[in-house]
């Protein structure tokens, strides 16, 4: 060898697959820290979001003196029969609009005519339909199946639905103490939470996955549905527009207590009758959702992708996370609601022979 020349060292072919075999055991600790970091920047976001939601929600009662219905359905007066042209369906997050810094879309939005075929111009680009319009405070970032309104029939979806109670109706007036702040076709003022707004949720999460509970599983078994594996068969909460209310537990298409009431028939958001199965697959729901499940358990139901529970925003504006594990009884006895679950849904508390059961103790 010439003096002056070095030997060139080089790694050997076992040498390197060493090397790649530490890199990818590192690589495969480190993952799973970094999946779960962004899982809680999401978590984060998604409760700011919730918070948003729910000062909005006091800024309308400020103004207005009670929170919004679930939706505005119609336009005609009470006591009169309804037609085709008289529908509305604006949901409640419609009307919060102004109290989300979304003044100048609420003002291109024509209350007093149908919102189903109504179009907003869209940020410079052209004309949208009001059903399509999606806004990203709306949607949490863990959910998956809100990549675009045309997955929907057109309409665009959120997140974050109303606590409707035990059904999405007072039953006729006769069943007060197991409804939500949002009722179906009636508004909720503060002072009707008698259980208190650190006792009471508003809002909760709802994933446009969409649980599904297997069978022989009861809905009052938290985390045990399986989220559904098609989107044809996913169920989504739409956002500015309901295409159809919720009837109720019994699925009664004439909603017997509105026409009782003197408010006629609720309509589908073209003016057509029919029942909340209006649509084809995907489903549509109203932003709303009920008590009778448990969370994460099936669609009607609560239910996020954070792991281990879901996000709530409770009626004084606060954010909790809950676990899914949270008391929800067993579900034999719609009267047994000495459960921290069902009275945490109902503005008077949960309800034991008629008796109010006020203090819930959070998790």
């Amino acid at each position: 060898m010439e003096k002056g020349r070095s030997r060139r060292q080089g790694f050997t072919l076992v040498e390197l697959l060493v090397v790649i075999a530490i890199i990818g055991v590192l690589v495969s600790m480190l993952l799973p820290a970094v999946q779960a970091a962004r899982e809680a920047a999401r978590r984060i976001s998604c409760g700011n979001n919730m918070k948003q939601l729910g000062l909005a929600l006091h800024q309308y009662h400020d103004t207005y003196k009670l929170f919004p219905p679930d939706a505005i359905y119609l336009g005609n007066p009470k006591n009169t029969q309804s037609a085709p042209t008289d529908v509305r369906n604006f949901t409640w997050c419609s009307l919060i609009l102004p109290y989300m810094e979304q003044q100048p879309l609420h003002d291109r939005i024509n209350f007093s005519v149908p919102a189903w075929a109504q179009t907003v111009a869209n940020q410079g680009n052209g004309d949208i339909l009001l059903k399509s319009m999606s806004l990203e405070a709306f949607i949490c970032p863990s959910d998956i199946g809100t990549n675009g309104a045309e997955d929907y029939h057109d309409y665009s979806v959120t997140s974050y639905a109303g606590n409707a109670g035990w059904d999405g109706h007072r039953r006729g007036y006769v069943d007060q103490m197991r409804i939500g702040p949002f009722t179906l076709m009636e508004s909720t003022a503060m002072s009707d939470i008698r259980d208190g707004t650190t006792h009471t949720i508003m809002l909760g999460e709802v994933t446009n996955a969409s649980y599904a509970r297997p069978a022989g599983v009861s809905p009052w078994a938290g985390g045990k549905g399986k989220l559904r594996a098609n989107r044809p068969s996913r169920v989504a909460r739409t956002l500015m527009v309901v295409d159809a209310p919720f009837p109720g537990e019994d699925d009664d298409p004439e909603w017997g207590w509105v026409l009782a009431a003197k408010q006629c028939e609720l309509r589908r958001a073209d003016g057509s009758s029919g029942q909340y199965w209006c649509h084809a697959q995907p489903y549509l729901f109203p932003p709303i959702y009920v008590d009778q499940f448990a969370m994460n358990n099936d669609w009607p139901g609560a239910g996020s992708l954070h792991p281990g529970g879901a996000q709530f925003t409770l009626c004084d504006a606060s954010v909790r996370f809950i676990p899914e594990t949270i008391s929800c009884g067993n579900g034999d006895d719609r009267g047994r609601f000495g459960i921290i679950w069902v009275a945490a849904h109902t503005i008077m508390g949960a309800t034991t022979q008629g008796n109010p059961e006020s203090e819930v103790v959070w998790p």
